[in-house]
């Protein structure tokens, strides 16, 4: 007797480059490749591990997500002597 098959629907999943490409619109600039790994990891997309290197993400959540603008360095206050 083997265990149910579970299955999955692709459409509902995007690819890592997938990904990328959908959040780089949402926000209106380019997304670095290993973004939606990082939102993955603090919770913020569900994900779908597809082998030892390979993951999906969650089509609805990149679909909602866009990355907020760049911060860039905070100013130096110069220190009085």
């Amino acid at each position: 007797m083997s265990a149910p098959s579970k299955r999955i629907n692709l459409d509902e999943w995007y690819t890592t480059q997938e990904a990328v490409e959908r959040l780089s619109q949402n926000s209106g600039r380019q997304i670095d490749g290993n973004y939606p790994r990082t939102l993955a990891r603090y919770g913020k997309i569900r994900t779908l591990e597809i082998g030892s290197r390979g993951r999906l993400y969650w089509r609805a959540d990149v679909d909602a997500y866009k990355v907020e603008v760049k911060r860039g360095r905070k100013k130096r206050i110069a220190q009085e002597r």
